[in-house]
């Protein structure tokens, strides 16, 4: 693949422009830089009590109501926190792949991403995986970096194996800071997917699944007596396919998107199918919506 730093051209910068416009526009807070939440402690504004636990401050306790009551409740206020957006991105070698190709179909979307969130003084991070982290790179923030961020995307290349659990929890140990998770990834790893996606929440990220697949992978029109070869492990396997196999074969991928979309669904995590044919910027406003970051 030879991208020749012509990926990211005037046409593309145009185009993240206008998303950005869009996204501006119909924010419901997601993206912006300075995000309320609740917190103990002085801040810009007194929000709500809830009852004291053993542990808390008692420099927050609300004495007045202890003097009506007789119970200690614990003032809560509203404050500012800057927004941090993580964008993992598969580079595993199963993304080399596509009648339109899958890789450079996900490095839009990271760019597009990136650039959305990096207009808005958000901090963001991308970190691309494959049996392991990559180099990444972190804290771009403003749209001055954008230039930056092109250039780590441009050079990089599908490779390895997949190993999404080995690769976030990796990220796990070296990140403490809560924020927006974007997995863009075709899903093909061997050993799953759930496990890794959930190490996310149980470090409170804020998970959206960007499902990437290519119409050859969808409808394949392979026919006959073959010699299939694993892209990433280089197994091979001997296998006859009639147009009764290519059947059950798209089945079994319906059914597996149906499966991720439905876990996505119960564990109350953004999921959008990145179908390569969707033109990226139209792909772009449809995974805010469904993930829910665009009211």
């Amino acid at each position: 693949m030879d991208q020749n730093g012509t990926l990211f051209d005037s046409e593309f910068m145009r185009k993240l422009e206008y998303l950005n416009l869009i996204a501006r526009k119909v924010l419901s807070g997601l993206f912006r830089a300075e995000r309320q939440s609740h917190k103990k402690g002085v801040s810009l504004e007194f929000s709500d009590y809830r009852p004291y636990a053993p542990g808390d401050d008692f420099r927050y306790v609300d004495w007045h109501i202890y003097g009506r009551l007789d119970e200690f409740f614990l003032k809560l206020f509203r404050e500012e926190e800057n927004l941090c957006m993580y964008i993992f991105l598969d580079c595993s070698t199963s993304m080399d792949f596509g009648k339109v190709h899958k890789f450079i179909y996900a490095l839009k979307i990271a760019a597009a991403l990136s650039f959305i969130g990096m207009s808005n003084m958000d901090s963001v991070s991308v970190f691309p995986f494959s049996e392991a982290l990559m180099d990444d790179i972190s804290g771009l923030r403003g749209r001055g970096k954008v230039f930056d961020l092109f250039r780590f995307l441009e050079v990089l290349k599908p490779q390895g194996l997949t190993n999404m659990q080995q690769s976030l929890r990796a990220f796990t140990h070296r990140s403490r800071r809560r924020g927006i998770a974007f997995v863009i990834t075709d899903l093909f790893d061997i050993d799953g997917y759930s496990k890794a996606i959930k190490m996310l929440r149980f470090h409170k990220h804020e998970i959206y699944l960007i499902h990437v697949s290519d119409t050859t992978e969808r409808e394949p029109t392979l026919h006959g007596d073959l010699k299939l070869v694993d892209s990433e492990s280089e197994a091979e396997r001997t296998v006859t396919i009639t147009s009764a196999i290519r059947k059950r074969y798209r089945r079994a991928f319906g059914d597996f998107r149906e499966e991720v979309e439905n876990f996505c669904k119960k564990n109350e995590f953004g999921y959008v199918h990145a179908d390569t044919q969707i033109p990226f910027d139209e792909l772009i406003l449809k995974v805010l919506r469904r993930g829910g970051v665009l009211a």
